[in-house]
């Protein structure tokens, strides 16, 4: 993972800027391992709405379409005001026909505020889990910054600063995705008291 530990430039160093950290992440056995997923943002949730009063609430249109060419799914779809439309060059849909007009019978696919623009299915809200998956790539403002770090330290010690603190929120979201109550977590070496905090 990567971890944005600074916001800006350090004049000091010669070259370029160190502006990120690296979390090495790996499990005894990683295909049984169950990461727990991130909440969701209020952000993120904004991005569903409802243009067609859908009585399921707030939708997202998703692509119909996969990168690459499939001749059995390359067909034309007809849209409500009856064009005919394909997929992309060197792409095809990524359901067969049979499934997108169960898709349309269902009212799941967005034509568009006209009718006439190529398909997207309507990803309901209500529908999708109920948090994210951790990427890796996480920023300053999600998991904080070396400056946050050192100001949670000289609230407790301002006479002796550890010089290489973890903001508390980074170590958060590490506990956050890898355990569950009752877990026992190891710092072993405990440098400033973050996990711990």
């Amino acid at each position: 993972v990567t971890w944005q530990k600074k916001h800006a430039p350090g004049n000091n160093e010669k070259g370029i800027s160190s502006d990120s950290d690296h979390l090495l992440v790996w499990a005894a056995d990683a295909s049984n391992w169950k990461w727990n997923l991130l909440p969701r943002t209020a952000k993120q949730d904004d991005l569903y709405k409802n243009p067609d009063n859908d009585p399921r609430g707030p939708w997202q249109p998703d692509n119909l379409t996969r990168a690459e060419y499939r001749e059995r799914d390359f067909y034309a779809i007809k849209t409500p005001t009856g064009r005919d439309v394909f997929p992309a060059a060197g792409r095809s849909w990524s359901r067969p026909p049979e499934e997108i007009e169960r898709l349309r019978k269902d009212n799941r696919l967005w034509f568009g505020p006209a009718g006439n623009a190529g398909p997207r299915l309507k990803r309901f809200l209500s529908e999708v889990q109920s948090g994210v998956v951790a990427r890796t790539t996480w920023l300053r403002e999600e998991v904080g910054s070396n400056d946050e770090a050192k100001k949670e330290t000289k609230a407790f010690n301002s006479k002796d600063i550890f010089s290489t603190p973890k903001p508390e929120r980074l170590l958060h979201r590490i506990i956050q995705i890898a355990t569950n109550p009752g877990d026992l977590v190891l710092d072993s070496f405990l440098g400033s008291g973050t996990t711990a905090a």
